[in-house]
């Protein structure tokens, strides 16, 4: 069984969607983060995001292992 479209934008979004926090807290548009403040948020959303990337890919994966 082939992956989906729609899981595949999933996994694209959710991988845009982390960029985009880290250039924000990167760039600190509105200056208020100090440098070692910017580096625990960016490993905090890291594992985050990292704990939702695999579960939604054991998820897609166990859709595919089901028959039809």
């Amino acid at each position: 069984m082939e992956m989906s479209i729609k899981d595949r934008l999933t996994i694209l979004a959710m991988s845009v969607i982390g960029m985009i926090i880290y250039l924000l807290i990167a760039y600190d548009p509105l200056d208020i983060l100090d440098t070692t403040q910017k580096y625990i948020i960016a490993v905090i959303v890291s594992i985050a995001f990292l704990i939702l990337l695999i579960y939604r890919v054991q998820r897609i994966q166990k859709k595919m292992k089901k028959p039809i």
